[in-house]
C-alpha cells in the first residue's frame, strides 16, 4: 500500500512542474512581447545637429516649391496629410513651424527629410506609423528636395 501512495504523488509533481514551466514561459513571452512592441525613445542619442545635413543641402540645392506641390499631388500625400485637420497623419498646415522644434537638434528641413526617407525613426505624438517606408527609394534626392521646399513654404497654425 505504501507503493500506491507514492505513485499518486508522481502525477501531482508532474502537474505542478508543468504548471510552473507554463508560468515561467508565459512570463518570458509577456516580457519579450512588451520589449519588442514598445516604440523606441523619440529622442535618439545618434541624432546630432549634422544628421542628414549633407543630404538635405544637396536635395535643396535647386528645389522648387511648385515642383514639390506637383509631387505632393502626384503621390496623393494630401489623402492622409490633409490641409487643415490631419487625422491619419499630421496636417501640412503649419508643418514648417512644427518641424522646426519637433525633433531637436534637427532643423525643420532635416526633420522633414528624415520623415520622408525614414518615417518610423520618429512618430509625431498621436499618430500611428502609417507613412509608406519606401519613399527614400522611390524618390530622387531632387524630388525629396522639392517636397521639403513645398512643405517649408506652408505656414499656418494647426496643432497636429
Amino acid at each position: 500500500m505504501a507503493d500506491s501512495g507514492s505513485t499518486g504523488q508522481h502525477p501531482r509533481i508532474a502537474v505542478s512542474f508543468t504548471l510552473a514551466l507554463l508560468i515561467v514561459f508565459t512570463i518570458v513571452f509577456a516580457v519579450a512581447f512588451v520589449v519588442t512592441s514598445t516604440p523606441e525613445s523619440s529622442t535618439s542619442s545618434s541624432i546630432v545637429a549634422q544628421s542628414y545635413a549633407t543630404e538635405v543641402a544637396a536635395a535643396l540645392s535647386d528645389a522648387s516649391v511648385s515642383e514639390g506641390e506637383t509631387l505632393i499631388e502626384a503621390f496623393q500625400c494630401s489623402i492622409c496629410h490633409v490641409m487643415g485637420e490631419g487625422r491619419v497623419a499630421p496636417s501640412f498646415t503649419g508643418m514648417a513651424d512644427r518641424a522646426e522644434t519637433r525633433r531637436q537638434p534637427l532643423s525643420a528641413a532635416q526633420y522633414l527629410y528624415e520623415s520622408i526617407v525614414s518615417p518610423s525613426a520618429f512618430l509625431a505624438e498621436g499618430y500611428a506609423n502609417a507613412m509608406p517606408a519606401n519613399f527614400g527609394d522611390r524618390l530622387t534626392q531632387a524630388e525629396i528636395g522639392h517636397i521639403i521646399a513645398y512643405l517649408l513654404s506652408i505656414s499656418g497654425s494647426v496643432s497636429h
